[in-house]
């Protein structure tokens, strides 16, 4: 299977067993797996049959010595049974799967008394012997009987003959129970789950004919007792075969059944139980009776054929008696087997699975019952039967072995501890094994995953890799273009190098996919970043040649001058100027420019001609300019954390308080590291040998050396010097010049600004305190003498050239380092101060304080315009003079907040004076809005729900009484009460007082829509909203009180037009005034709400022809509106006369209604949305 279909099988596109050498190396493999594991199970299964062997001769040894019969005996014993074992595992098979050859056969017991024929038995089963010839007749027979266990291997099964003494126990007691039981614990050791597969127990019937009743109940319960404890001890339930042997010593057998042919017999005489439930076990010797009478009633009939074949008259005499022989053998036999076999409640019931009878031999005198019986009736004298003198037969053995126990093999149990341990081991196992096959499995699978995701990756950084398409051309000078494709090669060899264990376990691709991507790589880093790099710097020397470009692009070109620094730094430092807003690009750049650096490169073709043009102009440079500029390319790119960045330094507040805008040297608040008190330091340790150095690398110039003179390195040395002093002053006063005061916007930002910087840790002075620590250069100096006694000679002269450096040098007359700290020493003064005297950046500080403190006591509010402005007479000049004093920049961020803060000051003085008035405004509106909810017609707090009833809190009176009521929630159950109504809507009502008190003046009536009146500013400001409300509450007056009353009152006319013909009459009903119409003449009723039965209800009903009626009502005091709200309303002409339609089931009835007035009710219209007025 592994040869033909393992080239098939793929796994992720691969075929591990494709080649043949792997495909016979997996067979091999599997085949020695194969080999080692039988190989092992052969060992232990001898080891366990030797052990057991040697146990089992042991066992008599290992109890005491004098009670073994002899050692030689025993030693003769123990070689025979290992013969017996070795000639057994030679001629049988191993078992499958290296089962051992001990459960490869059944086992049985046999047991019986001694001389009951257990041997004679075995050897005249018909049974093949494999060890007969081998050992010997007398192996197999025995010596003198049985002495302790004989074992017979048979090729059916394996049967242990044991000592008659054994079963007994009558000679010594105490060795033969220790023996039997030491003989059931070895066989148990060595076959736990199933010890034995049977026994047998053989019962000679001479020894039934012979023995007295007491005698045999002691046979019977020594039986028992083997029985028992072989259940017990063995722990399972065995079948239990009961052979009753030399049944020929019964008289008459022999002849009974002397014509029996071999095939005959072969037989099983006797009878077989059914296998009965351990669970619920059958007492099958209940029915035993029975079967004896039937096994005599078959010998009754076999007995009449026999007597006529039979011609001697003597012989037929004893063939006629010998179905009364085996009569009477009846009651002692039940007898035995009711002691031996009958169950009882407090043992294991016995597995009996049958009872035969066998004879293996003829020997001996026959036992005549029959005879006896008379002779002892009639006190004759006993006759005894001659002996058989012929040549002996087994009758009834071989098919009894052979075809009904051996196949019952399997009917033995179980050990349930065994068995039990056995499962658990076996699940164990397999459990096991399918936690390893499944840990197996899952790390395929993890490293299937984890190879399939880092290919995936990898095909993306391909693709990446494809998707720029360079030229020679472009690739030599744009690096940009060659980037994606030197990042995507190298993420390549990252991820496979990058790759956990993991990932090695199975399918690991690493080794093919990650050194190609190597191979590529480093291709790519030769073949186009190389020459890029080569192509830039010709670049470079074209346009503008300096002393390190040149050096660097000799050095690629002679490979035994190359000095990666100098390299790196060169090309760097390009880089950072083309891509000077692309960090990233940068180090991703210079990455791999170290990775081209560490490898063995070849010389590059140089351009000989832009050589020696680059040389004729550099020789017109001059030297400490060349020197300088090499010094600063190679100490700037270097290491960048020395860098002096502003907003780290300024940290925690100085973003609270500066901003930053450089446009002088554009490095957006960040100084180089070589322009630091850090940089200066190297600049003294190392400017002196780079001095020298840049005079010993005149090959570079294509020049001879140049002179070692030391006055001449000293005089290079000074005019590098100074180049540097200039750019490192040139780049803190620009820094200085860009940094800014944030602007305030208001005196709130202006009193946080001058709070932060008056703070200890005031941003200024972090500021300030930066500037002196980089701008003190003097003190850099004289930290170099004090290192001189603590170095060694060497390091020595290190120091003594760069303290010359510092400007030590005997005759010096200008020193630079002078002049570079005089440009700075006014600031550096603030906060380096006079001995003796305090630090003037305090005394600043404490102004900013003071003014910080005026500003947050007046807050540019009214206090400015009243007694702010001595005050700030006190603490303003002052501050401002303290100010004027400082030097810049620091004097132009202070005298900027001051003016800004008191410019600040006097616009909000302003913004405060323009409150103060609207305030007064306000408060008169208040004073209105308080007479509002006095009077109960507003609530408090200018909510819709909330507010006071009068001075009391609470909701106001209106809301309370109209609010979710009809009619002003036309959809409520609930009705306004009348006398709520009258309340607040009748002339000279809440409402109506209100108005006539306060508003009447500030309010236009004379136009339709009510509005406010001009006013001067100072008369409360209404809302249009309040003025209306307090219009629909006339317009509520004017139509509900006619005539001016106090209690509302409504009058109109109701005229019939029109009854539905389906009904004869209708009728309407209106608080106690009731209008009747039948199809009859036009009649005009007034009707007056409320009426004289006021609160009653109202209510229609129409009439039908069959006497039924359709009616519709409502109650309340407003009942009449809301049978009107029901009905069909519709204004026909003016504002006074209207159609009204009623309904009910159908049924119409059209009236015309004509109101008194103009001002009625049922013209209001939007008048009813009133809603309670909340303030002013």
């Amino acid at each position: 299977m592994i040869w033909f279909a393992g080239p098939v099988i793929a796994i992720a596109g691969k075929a591990p067993l494709e080649s043949e050498w792997a495909r016979l190396l997996t067979i091999a493999a599997i085949f020695t797996i194969w080999v080692i594991y039988h190989w092992v199970m052969h060992i232990l299964a001898g080891r366990k049959d030797r052990q057991l062997m040697n146990e089992l001769a042991g066992a008599e040894s290992g109890k005491s010595i004098e009670q073994q019969a002899s050692a030689e005996e025993l030693e003769t014993l123990k070689q025979g049974f290992e013969e017996a074992l070795k000639v057994l595992r030679e001629s049988m098979a191993q078992g499958k799967g290296g089962k051992p050859c001990l459960y490869e056969l059944p086992w049985y017991a046999i047991i019986g008394a001694p001389g009951s024929g257990k041997t004679t038995a075995l050897v005249n089963s018909g049974l093949k012997f494999p060890l007969a010839e081998r050992l010997g007749k007398n192996f197999v027979k025995g010596v003198s009987g049985t002495r302790n266990c004989d074992w017979w291997f048979t090729d059916e099964a394996v049967l242990l003959d044991t000592a008659g003494r054994y079963t007994t126990q009558d000679s010594h007691q105490a060795v033969d129970a220790s023996a039997w039981q030491g003989f059931l614990q070895l066989v148990k050791k060595y076959r736990p789950r199933r010890p034995l597969n049977g026994v047998l127990v053989t019962l000679s019937l001479a020894d039934l004919l012979q023995q007295t009743e007491e005698e045999r109940n002691q046979h019977a319960a020594a039986v028992r007792r083997r029985i028992q404890e072989l259940y017990q001890l063995l722990g399972i339930r065995l079948p239990v075969y009961l052979l009753l042997t030399k049944t020929d010593l019964v008289a008459g057998f022999i002849d009974f059944f002397a014509d029996f042919s071999q095939e005959d017999r072969e037989q099983v005489w006797g009878e077989s139980f059914p296998p009965d439930d351990p669970a619920h076990p059958k007492d099958w010797l209940q029915g035993y009776d029975t079967a004896y009478d039937e096994l005599l009633q078959r010998l009754n009939k076999r007995t009449l054929k026999r007597i006529q074949d039979e011609r001697d008259l003597q012989r037929r005499s004893i063939i006629l008696d010998f179905p009364q022989q085996m009569a009477l053998l009846k009651s002692p036999f039940i007898g035995f087997l009711q002691k031996v076999f009958a169950p009882n409640r407090f043992e294991q019931p016995f597995m009996l699975r049958g009872v035969y009878f066998t004879s293996g031999t003829q020997e001996g005198t026959p036992i005549d019952r029959v005879m006896g019986v008379l002779a002892g009736a009639f006190k004759l004298d006993r006759q005894v039967s001659p002996m058989y003198s012929g040549r002996g037969k087994s009758f009834f053995l071989t098919r009894l072995l052979k075809e009904v126990i051996f196949p019952e093999a399997e009917l033995a149990g179980s050990d349930p501890r065994v068995e039990r341990r056995q499962k658990l081991l076996q699940f164990g196992t397999l459990a096991t094994a399918l936690i390893v096959t499944l840990g197996i499995i899952g790390l395929w699978i993890v490293s299937y995953h984890l190879n399939k995701a880092t290919i995936a990756k990898t095909e993306d950084q391909i693709a990446l890799y494809r998707a720029v398409d360079i030229t020679p051309t472009d690739s030599r000078s744009n690096f940009k273009l060659l980037l994606p494709k030197l990042d995507a090669l190298l993420e390549i060899k990252n991820l496979w190098d990058g790759t956990g264990l993991l990932s090695h376990f199975g399918l690991y691709q690493g080794g093919k996919l990650g050194a190609g991507a190597d191979d590529a790589y480093e291709e790519m880093l030769h073949g186009f970043f190389l020459p890029s790099i080569v192509s830039r710097l010709q670049e470079r020397l074209q346009a503008k040649p300096d002393v390190l470009s040149l050096k660097a692009y000799l050095m690629l070109g002679q490979p035994e001058k190359l000095d990666p620094k100098v390299v790196e730094a060169v090309v760097r430092a390009d880089w950072e100027q083309i891509f000077n807003s692309e960090p990233e690009t940068v180090a991703k750049l210079a990455n791999h420019l170290q990775k081209l650096l560490q490898l063995k490169l070849a010389g590059t073709q140089l351009d000989q001609n832009l050589i020696a043009n680059s040389r004729a102009k550099l020789t017109q440079i001059s030297p400490d300019q060349q020197c300088y500029e090499s010094f600063k390319t190679q100490m700037g790119t270097n290491d960048r954390s020395h860098d002096f960045i502003l907003a780290d330094s300024l940290k925690p507040n100085g973003t609270k308080v500066f901003t930053y805008t450089d446009a002088v040297n554009k490095g957006f608040g960040v100084i180089p590291g070589l322009f630091t008190d850090w940089g200066y330091g190297e600049f003294l340790k190392k400017s002196m040998v780079f001095v020298k150095g840049c005079m010993d690398q005149n090959w570079v110039l294509g020049i001879p050396d140049a002179s070692t003179d030391p006055r001449e390195i000293d005089r290079l040395h000074d005019k590098v010097k100074l180049l540097y002093l200039h750019d490192y002053q040139i780049d803190w006063s620009g820094m200085l010049a860009g940094i800014k005061l944030l602007p305030a916007q208001n005196m709130e930002q202006t009193i946080n600004l001058l709070d932060v910087l008056s703070r200890p840790d005031s941003p200024l002075r972090l500021l300030l305190v930066a500037v002196e620590r980089n701008t003190s250069l003097t003190k850099i100096s004289s930290l170099l003498s004090q290192a001189a006694p603590v170095v060694d000679d060497s390091t020595r002269q290190l120091l003594a050239a760069a303290k010359q450096a510092a400007g030590f040098q005997s005759g010096s007359t200008a020193d630079p380092v002078r002049w570079m700290e005089n440009y700075f020493e006014n600031l550096n003064l603030l906060v380096r101060g006079v001995p003796g005297q305090p630090v003037p950046l305090d005394t600043v500080l404490k102004k900013a304080e003071e003014l910080r403190n005026y500003f947050m006591q007046t807050g540019g509010g009214t206090k400015a315009l009243q007694g702010g402005a001595a005050i700030g007479n006190d603490v303003v000049g002052p501050a401002k003079l303290e100010f004027a004093r400082l030097p810049e920049p620091v004097k132009t961020w202070l005298m900027s907040l001051t003016s800004s803060g008191i410019s600040l000051g006097q616009k909000e003085s302003e913004k405060a004076l323009e409150k103060s008035k609207k305030e007064a405004v306000a408060k008169k509106q208040k004073e209105a809005n308080d007479k509002l909810k006095e009077l109960g017609i507003a609530g408090g707090g200018g909510g819709a729900d909330a507010g006071v009833a009068g001075k009391a809190g609470g909701p106001s009176q209106c809301k309370t009484a109209f609010a979710g009521r009809y009619p002003f929630e036309r959809n409520s159950p609930q009705d306004v009460p009348l006398a709520d109504f009258s309340k607040f809507f009748s002339p000279n009502g809440i409402m109506d007082q209100f108005f006539q008190a306060h508003l009447k003046d500030l309010v236009d009536t004379s136009s339709p829509q009510w509005r406010q009146k001009p006013t001067d500013g100072q008369s409360p400001v209404l809302s249009q909203s309040i003025i209306s409300e307090f219009q629909l509450a006339a317009k509520i007056r004017d139509a509900f009180f006619f005539g001016g009353g106090t209690t509302p009152m409504v009058q109109f006319d109701l005229k019939p037009l029109e009854l539905d013909a389906n009904a004869d009459s209708f009728h309407l009903v209106i608080e106690g005034q009731e209008i009747v119409y039948r199809h009859g003449a036009e009649q005009v009723t007034r009707i007056q709400w409320p009426g004289q039965a006021a609160g009653s209800g109202a209510r229609i009903v129409f009439e039908k022809p069959d006497k039924s009626q359709a009616v519709l009502s409502k109650e309340g005091p407003w009942a009449m509106f809301r049978l009107f709200d029901k009905s069909s309303l519709q204004l026909a002409s003016g504002r006074d006369q209207f159609n009204l339609t009623f309904q009910a089931e159908g049924l119409t009835a059209r009236f015309e209604l004509r109101a008194v007035s103009v001002n009625n009710p049922f013209s209001l219209g939007d008048a009813l949305n009133f809603r309670c007025p909340e303030s002013l």
